[in-house]
């Protein structure tokens, strides 16, 4: 029986272990296990002062290079963000603390986000929502002042800002962090919940995030017109999202992890008694 028992302990910790270097089927979204590097457009106000708040929304169009298509049929993946209250500002540099991302994935009628398709930026934002919460994350701190993203550029603060930023951030199970209102319950939470991003401040992130930001080809130009527009548009440009994603083993896998377990421990126990 020894031999027959060793090769079942293996089948069974095998099988569990590459199910977890598989793909993630997160709510009909294949992701790819590992490291993923998540691209979008990002659509954003303009924020002219300190106590001011960024916010905006947009779309995820690639994960690890290849279109999102490619991970589920039908589908989107969008997201809104908010909260992010401006702290420091000059014409070349702008610091933000707070902030919240939540993540939305999108079939059928909720796969419906084209802003320069659409009305106004309230409906990309309504269809930027639509769809089941995904993920929900909030600000990570960057510097002792305990800012969660930044950006430099030109003409910061105005209606011609252009430039750059980054920041990082956290999981967020409540879903509650720093005025969001979507509440608990996102689908891949557990999933990029690894705390793999190295940080000097607050202990590591779960997900690093950088953009780009102008006012060239806005969707909803008319709502950006006056020396401070209040349009949720009047800045585009893109967003990058870096994280790892890990499989969380269902209850079924982990009976299985612990029946192999149980039955090397019991071959242990054999050999030692004789």
């Amino acid at each position: 029986m020894k031999y027959p028992l060793k090769v079942l302990a293996a089948a069974v910790l095998g099988s569990v272990c590459s199910y977890s270097m598989a793909s993630v089927n997160i709510g009909g979204l294949n992701l790819p296990s590992g490291a993923n590097f998540d691209v979008a457009s990002v659509y954003e106000n303009v924020v002219t002062g300190v106590g001011q708040t960024l916010r905006g929304y947009g779309e995820i169009s690639q994960i690890n290079g290849a279109p999102i298509s490619s991970y589920c049929a039908g589908c989107e993946l969008t997201y809104r963000f908010g909260g992010y209250v401006v702290t420091s500002l000059s014409p070349t540099t702008i610091t933000f603390s707070g902030g919240y991302i939540n993540l939305y994935l999108g079939f059928g009628a909720d796969n419906d986000f084209n802003p320069f398709l659409s009305a106004n930026s309230a409906t990309d934002l309504a269809a930027a929502t639509n769809g089941a919460l995904f993920l929900t994350l909030k600000g990570h701190t960057i510097d002792a002042l305990g800012n969660t993203f930044a950006g430099s550029g030109n003409n910061i603060g105005g209606a011609g800002a252009a430039g750059n930023g980054a920041g990082l951030a956290d999981v967020d199970y409540t879903g509650l962090s720093f005025g969001n209102l979507a509440g608990p319950g996102a689908l891949a939470n557990a999933n990029f919940d690894t705390n793999a991003i190295a940080s000097l401040f607050g202990g590591n992130a779960d997900v690093q995030l950088g953009s780009s930001f102008s006012n060239v080809f806005l969707p909803h130009a008319g709502e950006c017109k006056g020396v401070a527009p209040t349009g949720l548009s009047c800045l585009a440009g893109s967003a990058d999202m870096r994280g790892v994603v890990v499989s969380v083993p269902e209850p079924e896998t982990n009976a299985l992890m612990l029946a192999g377990l149980g039955v090397l421990g019991f071959l242990a126990r054999r050999r030692r008694a004789r």
